[in-house]
């Protein structure tokens, strides 16, 4: 893990979007990380990590985008 962005505490549920948005700081800029699901899934710590988990790795092999934000799908 690279441990260069901190994840805000305001992960939500979009039903319209069927995907879990939350925050972090990634050098002193605010991003919105989208991650859709296949399915409603339940909130607990465990998949918490794995979404932040994930973006760690997803910014280890890619630049941060301009607009700050990241959209994944939840594997």
């Amino acid at each position: 893990m690279n441990q260069q962005i901190l994840f805000n505490d305001d992960i939500a549920f979009d039903e319209n979007q069927q995907a879990w948005n939350f925050t972090g700081l990634l050098a002193g800029e605010r991003i919105t990380i989208t991650i859709k699901t296949e399915s409603t899934l339940k909130l607990t710590d465990e998949l918490r990590f794995n979404f932040e988990d994930q973006v760690e790795e997803w910014l280890e092999d890619n630049e941060p985008p301009e607009n700050c934000k990241i959209e994944l799908l939840y594997k």
